[in-house]
């Protein structure tokens, strides 16, 4: 046999393949047995699962490269999962939906972690003495493996045994071929198969062995130059270590915002605790101040009791100076009558005669004297009604801001302002009445309506990175795994599509305005959360529940005139004032007539007029003041939203500026989504209907847009159900669109008629009131 290997003409090449092999194979044990020193020992959270907190077994990831057990995240899954399929990551919460296959979820397994958790066990060294001469008593190192028999063979064991017929077609090789399968087979059998071969031939200790980056696989030598020749290859070490050296720089990008993240953390803790002592400062302070109070409350009740005993007093010491002089008086009339009755019944007429004119006289002066029986008045004492209410308390204990120092200043003034025992005794002593003679008038100062414009500029900072490895690194973020992330947009998108289109029709009930309410002039239409319908007309409010029965009349007083009804019932009454000044004034939508807002304000034109619960007013209007350094304040033209706190000062005015886009043309109706502290305002100007938040950022616009067909010529009309559902007419068009708190459409009705408004009732049902008087209601949501 080493005749017929000497003879080869390709025994050469086989020698170079064997020794690249080996210095390979060395240089990577050399490699591993100097990580395993400078490691020493893996940290225990890359081998624990983050919801078990033990080992893990079979470890997988999320697209978020989040790793757990197969059975912790398929239990998270199983709990977790929404109606689409998606969970959040337990982790960082990202949703995610894992690929479909047969019925059960994929996730991709993190061979990393599967190898960390397994050590990897060195193969055991068989001995490799021949297996013939061995049984013949022979101790012989066989150099030759028989792939069949698995056994070793000297060279003339192994001529002898492909000589005999049975053993002819048995493979043969040599030791360190032998070798080298061993520990392919046992890195195998621990880890798997890490990345796509092209065939049983690849040996990744091969000189000719390469990784085709196109192909995404590894690949021999036979099928690198026959199926992979024109493909961008390289040795697996070489792309790793161009994939170790490209990664560093979005690291150190990460790591960057990892230490920003944590700073901005850190600072949160200590804010956190900032604002934890000042609410416990606060609420000390809060706690002293009313031991304050309750002290002087206890003095003044002290003074209050003196006072009643003194009152009283002096009206029982009357009563009793009365009872004394009548009963002496009664004694007087007893002493004469007895007298008298004695004289006329035992006297002789001697006695009578003699005592005749005495008697005579004390009865005269008797009978003259007042008998002091007049009726005693008794003064009504009382304790007066205390002119309490909700600003005398603030004024006197004190109201909770959000400041700088001068909140604490002011705070500090009013615990100095605390009236004390000699304010009260003074007070008191003032009348009678226990209440001062010379209490002052209070009179009502407007205050000074005066708009200050800051304009700032936002800056958005955008962090771009630049990689040349786009057959590598850019591939991570379009991998099929990544495209399993899915975001809320993107869910509710196409929530409902163009075939949610009807014909408003056979209304479930119809009601019709009484005639006396229809012969008035109709300012506006709005229905409450009861289900009660509020109609506004040029001299009165009427209250109509919802079979349209009158339920009451509030009638507007002299000078007064109604603006505006909103959907939900609230009416504005406005009263101009000159020089673009407004005395504006709010109902409440219950139908008692109850004051939500009242309070001078400048505007610069009113579209509309509402306010919501807080008693916060909001005014639609197409021009607003802005002030100028050289010619003091001016109208701008630009439609734009105002909101006015309950003393009528400006707390925010929204315009296109805030947008940085024509979103404000001439904004009109305006509705309040007090459950999600959302207004929506419909624009005819812009053919939009915009959805803002509390703080006045744009939350979605919906409507016409260029580029695409249009949509609205108005909208007219904005209304939302107890669902948060966004009811948008368009008059015009006869359109009436039901859109979802996200600004999806849902539905689309069409009418033949144009309604004077719509909206919901609290048992679902949409209204719509027509110019003849009748209210029509649909059911819309099934």
């Amino acid at each position: 046999m080493s005749a017929e290997i000497g003879e080869d003409p390709n025994w050469a090449v086989q020698q170079l393949k064997v020794e690249f092999r080996f210095r390979r194979n060395s240089s990577l044990r050399g490699a591993s047995m100097e990580t395993e020193q400078s490691e020493l020992v893996i940290p225990r959270q890359l081998l624990c699962c983050k919801l078990c907190d033990e080992e893990f077994t079979e470890p997988c990831y999320l697209p978020c490269l989040h790793t757990f057990c197969q059975n912790c995240i398929d239990k998270h899954r199983l709990n977790s999962t929404d109606n689409d399929g998606y969970f959040p990551c337990p982790t960082c919460m990202t949703e995610v939906s894992p690929e479909e296959e047969d019925g059960a979820a994929a996730l991709p397994i993190n061979i990393l972690a599967r190898r960390l958790s397994v050590p990897v066990i060195d193969p055991v060294k068989r001995e490799t003495l021949c297996f013939y001469c061995k049984n013949a008593g022979n101790f012989v190192e066989g150099k030759t493996h028989c792939i069949d028999c698995d056994e070793f063979l000297c060279k003339l064991c192994a001529d002898s045994h492909t000589r005999q017929e049975e053993f002819s077609d048995h493979q043969l090789q040599s030791e360190e071929d032998y070798n080298a399968d061993l520990e392919k087979s046992s890195c195998t059998t621990v880890q798997g198969q890490v990345i796509p071969i092209c065939c049983d031939a690849y040996d990744p200790l091969d000189i000719g062995a390469m990784f085709c980056v196109g192909c995404d696989i590894a690949v021999c030598a036979d099928c690198h130059v026959n199926k992979h020749g024109e493909h961008r290859c390289a040795e697996l070490t070489a792309i790793a270590q161009h994939f170790e050296k490209k990664i560093k720089e979005p690291l150190k990008e990460l790591d960057n915002d990892s230490e920003e993240i944590s700073a901005f953390l850190s600072d949160l803790d200590v804010k956190e605790h900032t604002i934890l002592e000042q609410k416990d400062a606060l609420k000390q302070h809060v706690q002293d101040r009313t031991k304050q109070l309750c002290s002087l409350i206890k003095d003044y009740e002290k003074l209050l009791l003196d006072d009643i005993e003194r009152r009283f007093d002096d009206q029982i010491e009357d009563i009793k100076a009365r009872r004394l002089d009548l009963e002496m008086h009664l004694e007087a009339i007893k002493g004469v009558k007895d007298f008298t009755e004695n004289l006329l019944t035992y006297g002789s007429y001697e006695e009578k005669v003699h005592l005749r004119k005495k008697v005579g006289y004390r009865i005269r002066e008797l009978c003259e004297e007042s008998l002091g029986t007049e009726p005693i008045e008794i003064h009504s004492v009382r304790l007066m009604e205390p002119n309490v209410t909700g600003d005398t308390i603030c004024d006197m204990f004190g109201t909770i801001e959000t400041g700088n120092q001068s909140a604490h200043k002011e705070n500090e003034h009013i615990q100095d302002s605390l009236p004390s025992s000699e304010h009260f005794q003074r007070y008191h002593s003032f009348g009678d009445s226990g209440h001062g003679s010379d209490s002052m008038d209070q009179v009502e100062n407007e205050p000074e309506l005066v708009e200050i414009f800051e304009k700032g500029e936002l800056q958005r900072q955008d962090s771009k990175q630049e990689s040349s490895d786009t057959d590598m690194l850019s591939s991570s973020n379009s991998s099929d795994k990544m495209k399993n992330v899915k975001f809320r947009e993107q869910v509710d998108r196409n929530e409902f599509d163009i075939e949610n289109v009807f014909n408003l029709e056979n209304p479930k009930r119809e009601v019709n305005l009484p005639a006396p309410i229809q012969k008035e002039c109709i300012k506006g239409i709005g229905i409450n959360e009861k289900g009660d319908i509020i109609v506004g007309t040029s001299t009165t409010v009427h209250v109509l529940e919802k079979r349209g029965i009158v339920r009451g009349q509030i009638p507007l007083e002299n000078g007064w005139n109604i603006h505006s009804v909103s959907s939900d019932g609230k009416v504005s009454m406005t009263v101009p004032r000159g020089d673009n000044r407004f005395k504006v004034r709010v109902l409440k939508s219950d139908g008692t007539g109850h004051i939500l807002y009242d309070f001078h304000v400048e505007s610069f034109g009113l579209n509309f007029v509402t306010a919501d619960q807080s008693g916060t007013l909001i005014i639609t209007s197409n021009r607003y003041a802005q002030i100028h350094k050289s010619h003091g304040k001016a109208a701008k033209s630009g439609g734009n939203i105002a909101f006015y706190g309950s003393d009528g000062h400006l707390i925010r005015r929204i315009t296109n500026d805030n947008f940085q886009a024509n979103l404000l043309e001439k904004p009109q109706m305006v509705v309040v989504d007090q459950k999600r502290n959302r207004t929506y305002v419909a624009d005819p100007g812009s053919h939009r209907v915009i959805a803002l938040n509390a703080k006045g950022d744009l939350i979605f616009e919906y409507g016409n847009k260029e580029g695409e067909e249009e949509i609205y010529q108005g909208p007219d009309l904005i209304s939302i159900d107890k669902y948060g559902n966004i009811i948008v007419t368009d008059k015009r068009e006869g359109r009436i669109d039901i859109l979802s708190t996200k600004g999806n459409l849902k539905k689309s009705f069409f009418t033949d008629d144009i309604p004077r408004f719509v909206g919901a009732t609290p048992d679902k049902l949409l209204v719509t009131a027509m110019p003849d008087g009748s209210m029509k209601f649909y059911e819309y949501l099934t």
